[in-house]
């Protein structure tokens, strides 16, 4: 199997963030009024269901954009995914192991977690938002070294034997 050649792809701001959240805010509230419209809710049921409401509601807006990363760039090495921040110091970059979660062909939508020194994921999941609109001159290689294995030290069959 050959792995995709390195290569770096820039990670902008995820700019409908805001208004998916609003979305899913403005979904779930109308869910909340039809629940009690529906049903014989007492005044005390629905305070509490608009106060979870609105404590789920607070926390979403200020968990959600600590989620992301972005302003840096994500290099494929051909052996392993490294993360670093725009505004880094030269040669400070952090090993990340990257998960697909939604591939739309123009965009992709992955899971990053950072990676020890053991190679162990470790840390926050948190998301990257990339679209091909960024640099399309690089996306089908980019794509390719998303859905890439890593290379490995010894290449071995399935049964553990070296293959030549």
């Amino acid at each position: 199997m050959h792995n995709a050649p390195p290569v770096a792809f820039p990670v902008g701001r995820f700019v409908w963030g805001r208004w998916v959240l609003m979305l899913a805010l403005g979904l779930s509230a109308a869910g909340l009024i039809a629940w009690q419209i529906q049903s014989q809710v007492t005044p005390l049921q629905v305070t509490l269901a608009w106060g979870v409401w609105l404590l789920c509601g607070v926390a979403a807006a200020f968990w959600v954009p600590r989620q992301g990363i972005s302003g840096g760039s994500l290099f494929w090495t051909g052996d392993a995914w490294v993360w670093q921040a725009e505004h880094a110091v030269s040669g400070s970059s952090q090993a990340v192991q990257l998960t697909v979660a939604w591939d739309t062909g123009a965009g992709l939508l992955l899971w990053v977690k950072k990676v020890d020194d053991q190679g162990r994921a470790k840390g926050p999941l948190t998301s990257a938002w990339l679209q091909a609109d960024a640099m399309p001159s690089k996306w089908h290689g980019f794509r390719c070294a998303v859905y890439s294995r890593p290379k490995t030290n010894a290449l071995k069959n399935d049964l553990g034997f070296d293959r030549h």
